[in-house]
């Protein structure tokens, strides 16, 4: 595995074996980086980079799968809170990582999900594990199937599987079934089946009901029942035919029948009074307008006629005091009269209060025209109204008359152009029973379809229900058998860890509850020291890799590495401890089926060797990774 920082230089670079890698240092010397980075490129969905992992821009590592090998490379791009993308693609070389980094073509990349036109790079993993694609509801990832290859630091210790925020316990079910051994596809796809077809069961059933309900005469409900009818009625239909062309080569000569000539008659002497009528109202409609407009027009000019009188009054009053010294005729100065009742200009007797007294005469008089003008209006405005109202009552009447002097009109015809009519009455009666028989047929032909389908579903879910519960017993007894293996493991790891727990050196049983994400001896709800509940933890995720190279059915695919083995408090001694018989049972089995990778803290000198070891003890002055 190979790790460039963002300027292009190695940050880290080694080589593991087959067998057994220990990466060892002090604290804080970057071991968690490493297995961070090796569970990022192999596909894990982290982010959560420290600083210096934050100047490395990719990491590159070459793999063996099923004696095939791969190059796969993954880069780090940070958000602008620092974070990492956890769905980043991945780059796969199908080569060695040598070849790969010279070679510029050869490279694909795969994005974190599935496309319909793409797969991810979990399905090319898949694939070349041959691990079986989980298809349906439960989207299984590789990521997924890391989070029980890999032991960290960060996860609960209670947590058997690498910790996800949102997780389900059908997720871990799947997982574990499929890393066992036990997942069958198969099974699945019966199971999702049957769920199916027990809903196309109850749909069939239900529109079974309502059709017997809407066509409750079960004749109706056999096709060829309903087929004999249509015949029949066709047959009918070709006789009419027959009839019709026999009538049509006939004489055509037109024929009115009396009553049907006294009819159009008395109907249209009928319309033409109703439209006399009708014109008679609209002209007195008319004149009805004209005289209302007249009549505004009289009274709009009395009552300029009053404002003149009311401006002639005060004219007059404002002139009566005024002296007039010369002749508007002739200039000439006019003598002064003694009399006030004599007119300064021609000398007769005046009365001024005659003129006044008359202006007010005039001016009541106008203003009782217009009083009996306005009312005439009102009166002439309703009579409109009632004229206007019986206009479109008699333009309806009209209306109608009309369309029955049309109709009778068209009504004109011979006895025999009758009796074809009613030849195509007969006809279009009987094409529409035809059409409402061949609806009836149609829904039979549907009736008794879904009848079939009812009968196929009912003995596919039978044959479903017995395939389920063969396949669940075999997956039952294949499961129980691999437990078995992997309890025996576990009982070895907890029998022969140090006495530090009675619970562990006397365990007779051990448990794992991959729904439940717990490991435990015989009591689920047992509380034990933080170290001691690390240990029974380890002991879990080992026990299922040692099993796995015991079982070839297994798909574990006997690779697993682990963060820190002296994690949560766990003593020196105690951590070395395990590391031996760890390395011991390991030992068992070809180092050429296997590899395991953990880091450690506390490693014991017989395996601070070569052979075991990978890269330089690592401190704060000397960390795992350089250039950064």
């Amino acid at each position: 595995m190979k790790i460039y920082t963002i300027y292009g230089e190695i940050a880290y670079d080694e080589k593991f074996h087959k067998g057994i890698n220990i990466i060892r240092g002090n604290n804080s010397s970057g071991k968690s980086t490493i297995t961070h980075f090796m569970f990022y490129v192999l596909g894990g969905a982290f982010n959560d980079w420290v600083k210096e992992a934050k100047k490395c821009s990719y990491v590159i590592a070459e793999i063996e799968v099923n004696d095939a090998i791969l190059t796969l490379k993954r880069e780090i791009n940070l958000n602008k809170f620092g974070k990492g993308n956890k769905t980043e693609g991945m780059f796969i070389f199908w080569g060695g990582l040598e070849s790969a980094e010279k070679e510029t073509e050869g490279w694909q990349k795969f994005n974190f999900n599935t496309t319909d036109s793409k797969k991810s790079y979990s399905n090319v993993l898949f694939e070349n594990l041959d691990l079986p694609i989980v298809k349906g509801e439960n989207n299984i990832t590789f990521h997924q199937i890391l989070r029980l290859l890999y032991l960290d630091q960060d996860s609960p210790t209670n947590s058997l599987f690498y910790y996800e925020e949102f997780d389900t316990g059908l997720t871990r079910e799947t997982v574990a079934d499929l890393l066992l051994g036990v997942y069958r596809q198969e099974l699945y796809d019966k199971k999702q089946r049957k769920v199916d077809a027990d809903k196309e069961l109850d749909n069939t059933k239900r529109e079974i009901k309502v059709i017997k309900r809407f066509i409750q005469n079960p004749h109706d409900l056999i096709p060829s029942h309903l087929t004999q009818r249509i015949l029949e009625k066709e047959n009918e239909i070709n006789t009419i035919e027959n009839e019709i062309i026999k009538l049509k080569n006939e004489e055509k000569k037109v024929r009115f029948t009396k009553k049907t000539k006294l009819d159009f008659e008395k109907l249209n002497e009928e319309s033409i009074i109703q439209r006399i009528k009708v014109k008679k109202l609209e002209q007195k409609i008319k004149d009805f307008y004209y005289e209302i407009e007249d009549t505004e027009y009289f009274i709009e000019a009395l009552k300029n006629k009053l404002k003149a009188l009311n401006k002639s009054i005060l004219t007059r009053d404002l002139l009566g005091n005024f002296p007039i010294q010369n002749c508007p005729e002739c200039l000439s100065p006019i003598e002064p009269v003694e009399n006030p009742n004599v007119c300064k200009l021609c000398k007769t007797d005046i009365d001024d209060s005659f003129g006044i007294t008359q202006a007010r005469k005039i001016e009541q008089e106008i203003d009782f025209q217009i009083r009996e003008s306005k009312n005439l209006i009102s009166i002439k405005r309703r009579q409109l109204l009632e004229l206007e109202a019986e206009l479109e009552s008699d333009k309806l009447k009209l209306f109608h008359l009309q369309q029955k002097v049309n109709s009778s009109i068209n009504d004109v015809k011979t006895v025999r152009q009758e009796k074809l009519d009613q030849l195509y009455t007969d006809k279009g009666f009987i094409e529409g029973e035809i059409i409402q028989l061949r609806t009836l047929f149609e829904n039979a032909d549907i009736y008794q379809g879904l009848i079939k389908i009812q009968a196929d579903l009912e003995q596919e879910i039978i044959a479903l229900k017995y395939s389920i519960d063969k396949i669940t017993l075999e997956q039952d007894k294949l499961k129980f058998e691999i437990q078995n293996v992997i309890e025996k493991e576990g009982t070895y790891l907890l029998n022969n860890d140090l006495k530090r727990q009675e619970d562990f050196y006397e365990a007779k049983e051990f448990h794992i509850d991959f729904r439940n994400n717990i490991a435990y001896i015989s009591d689920k709800e047992a509380k034990y020291s933080a170290s001691s509940s690390f240990y029974l933890k380890i002991s879990a995720r080992y026990s299922i890799f040692l099993a796995s190279l015991r079982i070839d059915r297994m798909r574990y695919p006997r690779f697993i590495f682990c963060d820190n083995m002296e994690d949560k408090g766990i003593e020196k001694i105690r951590a070395e401890n395990f590391q031996k018989i760890l390395v011991q049972e390991a030992e068992k089995f070809d180092k050429k089926e296997y590899q395991l990778i953990y880091t450690t803290s506390f490693i014991p000198d017989e395996l601070n060797i070569e052979k075991y070891t990978v890269g330089e003890f690592y401190t704060e002055q000397n960390p795992s990774l350089k250039n950064v």
